[in-house]
């Protein structure tokens, strides 16, 4: 069966499309956001602007927030319970790793607040950092949700308002600047808790 390349270019074609996925349900958009977190390389922010554009904003936002939550927490945990024993007994004799759990495991919940907020902050990194270390799961587990709620939320903002930029330019410009406030924050935050020196 031969695929006809030339209907990736009609619209008709995606709005059929954007319907046989709707009526899937939302564990589509569910399972995307949450394997994003095992397999980085994937697009979150594509993930999240499908999601919300084939779902709908409130299911889009919703579905990709939680899935991405989930998965992160689940790869932290991985890291908690099968990586950080070695880890712990390969840094006995290396001092300078030791030093490193030890600062991981000392940092405040805002910390990963603000950087998991950040687009531009790979979360496999915080996942496996302060999986490998001693810090509180709870605290790591509201921190995450926390700031990946807000950073969900302007991927979801964005992709709706380069949808809409045709009839409303302020969506575009709001998102943009919500975009740069929190890219500040979490710069200071960065810069604060010396975590560049990783």
């Amino acid at each position: 069966m031969n695929f006809d390349w030339q209907q990736l270019t009609r619209l008709q074609y995606w709005l059929e499309l954007k319907e046989q996925l709707a009526d899937i349900g939302p564990l589509l958009p569910f399972l995307l956001a949450f394997l994003e977190s095992f397999f980085p390389f994937l697009p979150l922010f594509a993930i999240v602007v499908f999601n919300v554009t084939v779902y709908g904003n409130i299911l889009g936002f919703l579905t990709s927030a939680v899935g991405n939550i989930l998965g992160s927490y689940a790869v932290f945990l991985f890291f908690r319970i099968y990586v950080r024993p070695s880890v712990e007994k390969y840094a006995y004799k290396h001092p300078r790793i030791s030093r490193s759990l030890t600062w991981v495991s000392k940092q405040r919940p805002s910390v990963i607040f603000y950087l998991s907020a950040l687009p531009f902050t790979p979360s496999s990194l915080l996942n496996t950092f302060f999986g490998c270390s001693r810090f509180s799961k709870r605290s790591y587990m509201l921190a995450i949700a926390g700031g990946k709620l807000i950073m969900i939320a302007m991927m979801s903002f964005f992709g709706y308002s380069v949808l809409e930029i045709s009839e409303n330019p302020v969506f575009i410009v709001v998102s943009i600047i919500g975009l740069l406030i929190v890219y500040v924050l979490a710069k200071r935050a960065k810069k604060s808790s010396g975590i560049d020196q990783l």
